[in-house]
């Protein structure tokens, strides 16, 4: 869409549109940073992303005080990224040189959540939230299994290989908490 009418013109909609995401990541990475309380998040990449929020919250906690002014978030972002991504099945911990998702054509310094391979790419850290939208996924591919003889033999053979990369992948990466 954005490069159909509203990317092409010059409203600056787009620009308006990636800066909101930017404020909303700013903000979800503030909030984990500073969250004390919040599960540790997991998965192959899950130790480095601990580690990039812990540097993180040095730059965004000061003087006692949590950063609410969207400027001043904004600014601590943009010099202090920890390049981490939240999604619904994954939170991307970007590292260029093991993504996936990442093209010749696309942007280095950020990933193409569109492009994810959240079972297969080493980036991928968990959080509880992104846990429960992979169990969902799983239910979701469960019931649609369900009714397997409606199905297309190629469907039911990728939904299939799909629900079973999908449990390994959660039998692999369960928290030691949650066994």
């Amino acid at each position: 869409m954005f490069e159909g009418y509203a990317g092409t013109s010059d409203s600056g909609f787009r620009d308006e549109v990636e800066a909101e995401e930017a404020l909303a990541r700013g903000q979800y990475l503030a909030d984990m940073s500073t969250n004390g309380d919040r599960p540790a998040l997991t998965g192959p990449a899950g130790a480095e992303a601990e580690t990039r929020l812990a540097a993180f919250a040095r730059h965004t906690v000061f003087e006692g005080q949590v950063v609410t002014d969207e400027a001043r978030l904004r600014r601590i972002v943009a010099r202090h990224d920890p390049h981490l991504y939240p999604g619904t099945f994954l939170t991307c911990v970007y590292n260029p040189d093991r993504a996936l998702c990442r093209t010749p054509s696309g942007p280095a310094d950020r990933p193409v959540m569109a492009d994810c391979q959240p079972l297969a790419c080493r980036n991928a850290a968990f959080t509880p939230t992104n846990r429960h939208a992979l169990e969902r996924h799983l239910a979701a591919l469960d019931t649609a299994l369900a009714d397997s003889e409606r199905l297309a033999p190629y469907v039911r053979h990728r939904l299939e290989d799909q629900r079973r990369e999908t449990v390994a992948y959660l039998t692999r990466h369960t928290p030691e908490s949650a066994s």
